[in-house]
Order: structure tokens, then C-alpha cells, then sequence
């Protein structure tokens, strides 16, 4: 059904209801914590864990460069070109105000925290996408229609949104909207990661607090003030108050304190809660790491429980994390612009998130060439050198025949005799000898 044909149908018809979350936890505003601490976007972006590992996956998905390609029948590529194709364009220059890494950043950073990520696709009169605009999760609502029409109500924020989405109702048709949806309840919505993990970003925003609040008291125990003398609620709250104001604060660290009447400052001991602070801390950041996916080791907190390499770690982590993100990303393109009808395919390469040291590369190069699997120039193109003649030819190593052959000694095509006595061409069959 087409845009203006649902837009003018029937009020009765276009009638639509919010979609939930499947019962987790709405897109607007902040969700309370056991810790008591409020948890939403901003507040969870306050926790070093939870922005290194939105900031690194997301940044590590951008890293990973488009391309646009139709696959020929040898099995080979073409590339489309931006001026070949308008989603080859996008996949440039996205938007009027980001580049293809800026805006691949922001919408996976809001698909992580929201478990939704969208984007409003504008086009132009003859129906090709121009713009990708990022819409914040927390100011849509997803609508759904009577007839089962799907449909996006964005509350606009900013000049820059409401320019952008002029052309647009306020309720977006989905074909409209590039949608990025999480583990869903209800097929239609994604689950609100931070949501999920209220109770572990709430207390990492407690111990936070509480860190910055020792530190702010001078990194030193409680003190209880002690005298013989009997004190009214008048004297005893000036006098807390005098302490606080003499001993708070690090400007205040070191100073003498002079006491009268009697009054004595006994300091409490630590606990051992308080002694196993930093413990606590570090399993913190670990339960986040698993609500993101992000190992640990990328969270400056090295996990010290298994014996495999940098170069194993990093393989595992861009299988088990990065890989799905680029995988939803290629099919929600594909299917968004029709690209397989045209049969177009997107690629996002993780070359770069796999990139070995110099050595490394070189060996496996030295046995690719070697190997006749690559050229000298396919190989450094791929190193970022330019082609040098004669370099486009795959070589082949002399002592390489067709199985079968005279050459390599076996014996189906006449036991290693040839008929005339010179040994064929390398891979060219001969008929038995007579016998």
C-alpha cells in the first residue's frame, strides 16, 4: 500500500495503538533501580563501563567500510559506485551533517543502550533515498494499525530534526524508517538493554557516588565525636556541623583540629565491605560487560582466566560480537532499499578490526603469492602500495601438476610412460602405451 493512499484512508482504518516492549521497559524517560538510583541514557553513559562499551563496539562497527556489490557468475564482484547507485551514495554521505562513521556510530550506540536503533529515510520524487536521518529511540513510539501497518510517531528534538523531517507525518510509515531492533517480546520492539540492566548500571552509578563521596569527606573513616559533658540537640548539632565544615573536603586534609569541653574525635574502622570496595567494583564491570558483550580485556580490566593470545582474543571477540552487529546491519540495508531485487549486496568489511602486525602480514602474504593464491599487486594494494608491473600475473610453483598427470608420477594415465618418450606439457593427460 502506498504512503499517500494510508496516509488519506479512513480514520477508522488508520486508528493505531502503542506497541510495548513485550513488558520490559519503556523508550521514554528513565527506569528506577534497586540501588534507587534513576537509570536512562545519560545517567547510564555516566558509568565508565557502560560508555567503553558502547563507545568501543559501536565505534568498532563503524570502522567496518561499506560497499555496495553485484555478484557475477565466475563468482567475482563488481562494485557499485556512489554515482552508479543513490544507496551507494548513502552509504557515503548519509545525511547533510554526518559522515558514514559518525552516523553508523550513533545508531548502533543508541540500538545498545535502547535495544533500538532508527533512522528516517527520506527520499526524493522519484522514490530514491537521499538522507538517513538518526531519530533518538526515546522520543519514538512504535504504532501499530488495525490492519497491522506499522507505523513510527517521532517526537522531534531540534531545529535540525523538524528541518529534516518536514516532509513527514507525525506518525512515519515503516517502510520509512530504517529500524534496528534488539532481542524482542513482541516481534515489533526491541528490549531496552539498559532497561534489563537497571539494577547493575544503578549500583555502578552508586558506587560511583559513594567513591566521590569518600573522597570528598578526605578519603578517611566516619568520626564519632565523643565528651563527658551532657550536650542539648542545639549544642550537638552545632557542633557536628563545625567538624564537617573543618575536616570535609580534600582542601582540608592534614589540618589540626583543636577540640574544648572535653570533646574527643574517635574514628571508625573500615569494614570489610568497605575494604572489599574495589572488589565489588570489578564485578560490577563485569556484569555490565555481559549485558554488552564487550570482553573485559576492552574495558582496561584484563581477564586473566584464560590462556589465549591478544590476536586469538580479538578473533573471538569480532566472531561473537561485532560479526552479528554487521551481520543485522547488511540485511536490514538489503531489505530497506530492496537492494536483492536489483541483486545488490552490502558488505561491511572487518579487515580492519582483524589486521595482523607487520611481520604477519608479510608471511602470509610470501605464502599466498607462493601458493598462486594471490598476485604481488593484490597483495599490495591490500597494504596500501602501489601496483608495480607485471604484477597482476598469478604465479605457479614449478613443482606443482595435475593429479594424474606423467608429471606427478602417478599412475592412471600410463604408469609414468609416455608414448613418444617426451614428457607432456604440466597437467596435459597422455593415453596409455601400447601394449
Amino acid at each position: 500500500m502506498s504512503f499517500f493512499s494510508r496516509l488519506f484512508k479512513p480514520a477508522e482504518q488508520r486508528s493505531a495503538s502503542p506497541v510495548s516492549p513485550g513488558g520490559m521497559f519503556g523508550g521514554i524517560g528513565s527506569v528506577p533501580s534497586a540501588s534507587g538510583m534513576p537509570v536512562s541514557q545519560s545517567t547510564s553513559m555516566t558509568v565508565s563501563a557502560v560508555y567503553a562499551s558502547v563507545r568501543i563496539l559501536s565505534s568498532d562497527v563503524a570502522r567496518c567500510r561499506p560497499s555496495l556489490f553485484r555478484s557475477l557468475e565466475d563468482g567475482s564482484r563488481a562494485h557499485i559506485r556512489p554515482k552508479d547507485h543513490p544507496v551507494a551514495r548513502l552509504l557515503k554521505t548519509p545525511n547533510r551533517a554526518q559522515t558514514w562513521h559518525e552516523f553508523t556510530r550513533d545508531l548502533v550506540a543508541a540500538y545498545m543502550l535502547r535495544g533500538n536503533g532508527y533512522a528516517a529515510v527520506l527520499r526524493n520524487s522519484q522514490g530514491d533515498p537521499t538522507e538517513m536521518v538518526l531519530i533518538n529511540p526515546d522520543a519514538v513510539s512504535v504504532l501499530e494499525a488495525v490492519d497491522g501497518s506499522v507505523f513510527y510517531q517521532v517526537s522531534r528534538m531540534g531545529l535540525f530534526q523538524f528541518a529534516a523531517l518536514q516532509s513527514f507525518p507525525l506518525a512515519i510509515p515503516a517502510e520509512d524508517v530504517l529500524h534496528l531492533r534488539g532481542l524482542s517480546f513482541n516481534t515489533l520492539v526491541g528490549a531496552s538493554t539498559i532497561g534489563l540492566a537497571r539494577d547493575a548500571i544503578g549500583l555502578a552509578i552508586g558506587q560511583s557516588q559513594q567513591q566521590s563521596r569518600w573522597v570528598g569527606n578526605g578519603a578517611r573513616p566516619s568520626v564519632v565525636l565523643e565528651t563527658d559533658q551532657s550536650l542539648n540537640e542545639q549544642s550537638a548539632a552545632r557542633l557536628k556541623q563545625g567538624w564537617e565544615q573543618f575536616s570535609a573536603g580534600i582542601q582540608n586534609v592534614g589540618r589540626t583540629a583543636v577540640l574544648e569541653h572535653g570533646v574527643k574525635a574517635k574514628a571508625l574502622s573500615l569494614t570489610s565491605v568497605d575494604l572489599q570496595f574495589i572488589e565489588q567494583v570489578n564485578l560490577t564491570v563485569q556484569d555490565i560487560a555481559r549485558f554488552f558483550g564487550v570482553p573485559t580485556r576492552k574495558l582496561m580490566q584484563p581477564d586473566t582466566t584464560r590462556g589465549s593470545t591478544v590476536i586469538q582474543e580479538e578473533q573471538a571477540y569480532v566472531n561473537s560480537t561485532v560479526s552479528p552487529l554487521l551481520d543485522m546491519l547488511e540485511q536490514k540495508f538489503e531489505r530497506a532499499f530492496g537492494l536483492e531485487d536489483e541483486g545488490l549486496e552490502l558488505d561491511l568489511n572487518e579487515d580492519a578490526l582483524l589486521r595482523a602486525d607487520p611481520l604477519t602480514r608479510y608471511n602470509l602474504g610470501r605464502i599466498g603469492k607462493l601458493s598462486g593464491l594471490i598476485s604481488t599487486n593484490e597483495w599490495r594494494r591490500a597494504e596500501r602500495l602501489p601496483a608495480v608491473p607485471g604484477g597482476d600475473t598469478i604465479m605457479q610453483p614449478v613443482n606443482m601438476a595435475a593429479i594424474g598427470s606423467d608429471m606427478s608420477g602417478q599412475a592412471p594415465d600410463g604408469a609414468g610412460h609416455p608414448k613418444d618418450g617426451h614428457p607432456p606439457e604440466p597437467g596435459v593427460p597422455t593415453s596409455a602405451p601400447d601394449a
